[in-house]
Parts: structure tokens; C-alpha cells; sequence
């Protein structure tokens, strides 16, 4: 009778232990945003992707990490419902292809398969990131559709600028450079944003900071530019860079509705070897995407304004 009362008892804690753990796992709703979801499980795997391209981001407080990765997905979903209302949720392979390559060299990986062992320790793949570049490279079309008209670009005034810069500099510089771009309609809004941003660089460090509050498309990889050439950047954020050194960042620059805060990573002099015309081919793709960036962040703010979004 004992045995069979602790065989019951045994089957009983086993039953309790599977229910516990089933309902641990259990995919539960969270937010409804129209007619997308975002699960517990979503919330999981943003996380890991953030992480992933951004490894600082495992210092942050889990709380603080929650909250973005759920802010970081309303946003993608966002995106993906007004991409669909216009234009089929498609994207050439080739050019998707292009963009992950893009993506793990700037991760520093040599090849896709690096690439992929390195997303498995994160429980990733690569068709997780694929949709989710997909959504991006869509939205990014979707605003040049819409706005590459509106942008304007002063070729004169570039040139002069470029040609002001060759002649003055004795050695061109180049910056490796990180930002964090701030916009808002509301001056006093960013004023109280930028106290809470130079706060939390300094708790969080620039990475974390860019990742959570940066409005450019290289937030996600913790505002990372790369190494630009000095004659690429304007005479106003220029004269901010020369007086900042190397692993510090800039006080907030005021550029037309927004500002951007620049933190220098690494700096070296190069050959004053000059393609004019190359140098000024870039300076026109930098000032588009600027104002392209500033038009995404608008349409955007405009359109979430507009969407559903419930808390289950």
C-alpha cells in the first residue's frame, strides 16, 4: 500500500514538474498591433537578434532589454503593415543577398557560413534575419517611392564646400565614427531627450545608448558608421570632431530639426590623394540619406500615430 501511495505521489510531482514547465514554455499574445501579433516568444528571439549585432546590449538591465525589444518589434511590425498596404512583402533574392553579405562583413565575418554559426548561438538562422532585412530594405524603398522628389541637394554648394576643404587640408583625415541621431518635432522634447542620452552613455556606454534611443538606420548595430574621409563631412561637425578625442564623443549637433551626437572610435591621416569626383559622389550619397533618414522618421512617428496597438 506505501509503495503504491509513493508511486502515485512520484507520478503526481512528474505530472506537475511537465504541466509547470509546459506552461513556462506556453506561447502566450502579448501586444496586437492591427492584425499582427507579438508573442513572449517574439520578445525572445528580438532580443537574441539585438544582442547578436550588438553584444554590449547583454549589459544592459533585463528590464531595459525587455522594453526594447518590444518597442524594436512594434516598430517592425509597424513597418511590414504599411509596406503590405502598398506594395507585395517581396524582395530580390540577389539584392537580399547583397544586404546579409553587407551585414556579416560589418560584423567582421568573412563568409555566410561564419555568419550562421555564429546566429546558432544565438537561436537564430538566416531566414530570421532575412525577414527582418527584407522588412527593413522594403521600408527603405518604400520612403525613397515616396520622397526621393523632396529631396534637395545644393550640387553647387557641395562642390565648393568639397573643394574648400581639399585645399585647406594639409593631410586629409579619416574618423571611424558612431552616432546617435536625435529627432523630434518638439524642441523642448529633444532637450529632455538629449539629458536622458548623455546620462545613459555614461551608465550604458555610446553603443547601448545609440541601439535604444538613435533614430538612424544604424542604431541596431550600435550606431556604428565606419571610417569616413574629412572632406565627406560638413565644416560644422567637422570642427566638433577636432575637438574631440579618440574614444570620446561630441557635445549634441544641431542639424536643421535634429541633432547627432558622434563618438570617435579610431582616427588616422591618409595621402592627400584626392578623386574629386568620386569624393563629391559621395558627399551627394551621404546629404540624400540624411534627408532620407529624416523623411523615414517623420512618415513613420505619422503613421504610428495612426495604428492600433493593444496590450493582451
Amino acid at each position: 500500500m506505501k509503495r503504491n501511495l509513493t508511486y502515485f505521489a512520484t507520478y503526481i510531482f512528474i505530472f506537475l514538474l511537465i504541466t509547470l514547465s509546459s506552461r513556462a514554455n506556453e506561447i502566450k499574445i502579448l501586444y496586437k498591433i492591427e492584425n499582427e501579433i507579438i508573442t513572449n516568444y517574439d520578445i525572445v528571439t528580438e532580443k537574441n537578434y539585438l544582442i547578436a549585432l550588438n553584444n554590449s546590449l547583454e549589459k544592459l538591465p533585463k528590464n531595459k532589454l525587455e522594453i526594447f525589444a518590444k518597442e524594436s518589434l512594434i516598430r517592425e511590425k509597424i513597418k511590414k503593415i504599411e509596406i503590405e498596404k502598398i506594395v507585395q512583402l517581396k524582395e530580390d533574392e540577389k539584392y537580399l543577398d547583397q544586404v546579409i553579405k553587407d551585414l556579416y562583413r560589418r560584423l567582421n565575418f568573412q563568409n555566410i557560413n561564419e555568419f550562421e554559426k555564429y546566429l546558432s548561438s544565438f537561436n537564430l538562422n538566416r531566414k530570421i534575419v532575412r525577414e527582418k532585412l527584407k522588412i527593413e530594405t522594403l521600408w527603405n524603398k518604400l520612403i525613397f517611392q515616396k520622397y526621393s522628389m523632396s529631396v534637395k541637394i545644393d550640387n553647387k554648394s557641395l562642390k565648393k564646400q568639397l573643394q574648400n576643404k581639399i585645399n585647406k587640408a594639409e593631410k586629409n583625415e579619416e574618423f571611424d565614427l558612431s552616432e546617435i541621431l536625435i529627432a523630434d518635432d518638439i524642441e523642448e522634447k529633444i532637450n529632455k531627450q538629449i539629458k536622458r542620452i548623455i546620462k545613459d552613455i555614461e551608465k550604458l556606454g555610446f553603443d547601448n545608448a545609440a541601439t535604444i534611443y538613435s533614430k538612424s538606420s544604424t542604431a541596431k548595430l550600435g550606431g556604428k558608421i565606419g571610417w569616413v574621409k574629412s572632406s565627406q563631412i560638413s565644416d560644422k561637425i567637422l570642427k566638433n570632431l577636432k575637438n574631440t578625442k579618440v574614444g570620446n564623443h561630441t557635445i549634441p549637433i544641431k542639424l536643421n530639426n535634429s541633432y547627432i551626437i558622434l563618438k570617435i572610435n579610431n582616427k588616422k591621416l591618409i595621402e592627400k590623394k584626392v578623386d574629386f569626383n568620386k569624393e563629391f559622389e559621395k558627399l551627394v550619397i551621404i546629404e540624400k540619406n540624411k534627408q532620407l533618414n529624416q523623411f523615414s522618421n517623420i512618415y513613420f512617428k505619422k503613421i504610428k500615430q495612426n495604428t492600433f496597438i493593444s496590450e493582451i
